[in-house]
């Protein structure tokens, strides 16, 4: 998995590789490896060499809000899809628009019709990806045009979820 994320105004690239409960790879420069064990909804524990954090989380748009007890850290998840923050997103243009999935996981949930017309931003479907869901949203208005899923399907990174035109 690869993604972008912001802490305190700082932008990191993270790359992680998971087998089972370990993930290990890369937060910005710094090589980590991890052992995350489910507790529950919201709730997490994470062993970091050492170390042992008791973690509870809750997804507010684009922000995870995590709790490590001792303290609290936001994270924002930069999706490319997404327009940012400041309305300086990429400009809608014309012709059809694929959206792929970033990461592997499974289709939650399905919220459209081939068909029926959308607005950007939108929500397309719910994808489960790291015992998180995320709203998968639509990169321009149009109409859409194909959904490569449906719900309960497991899905690879870059696999064609739906297109708008």
């Amino acid at each position: 998995m690869s993604l972008e994320i912001r802490i305190g105004g700082r932008q990191h690239r993270v790359d992680l590789r998971r087998e089972g409960d370990r993930y290990s790879g890369r937060v910005g420069e710094r090589s980590v490896e991890a052992e995350v064990l489910d507790r529950g909804p919201s709730s997490l524990l994470v062993r970091l060499g050492d170390k042992t954090f008791d973690v509870t989380f809750d997804l507010d748009g684009t922000r995870l809000l995590l709790d490590l007890g001792s303290r609290q850290v936001a994270v924002e998840i930069l999706d490319p899809l997404r327009p940012s923050a400041d309305g300086m997103g990429e400009e809608e243009g014309t012709g059809r628009r694929e959206v792929r999935a970033a990461m592997p996981g499974k289709v939650v949930t399905v919220k459209v019709k081939v068909g029926e017309g959308v607005v950007r931003g939108q929500g397309l479907m719910i994808l489960e990806a790291m015992k998180m869901e995320n709203e998968v949203p639509s990169p321009r208005s149009g109409r859409v045009v194909a959904l490569g899923v449906s719900p309960g399907q497991t899905v690879e990174t870059g696999a064609l979820l739906a297109a708008v035109e």
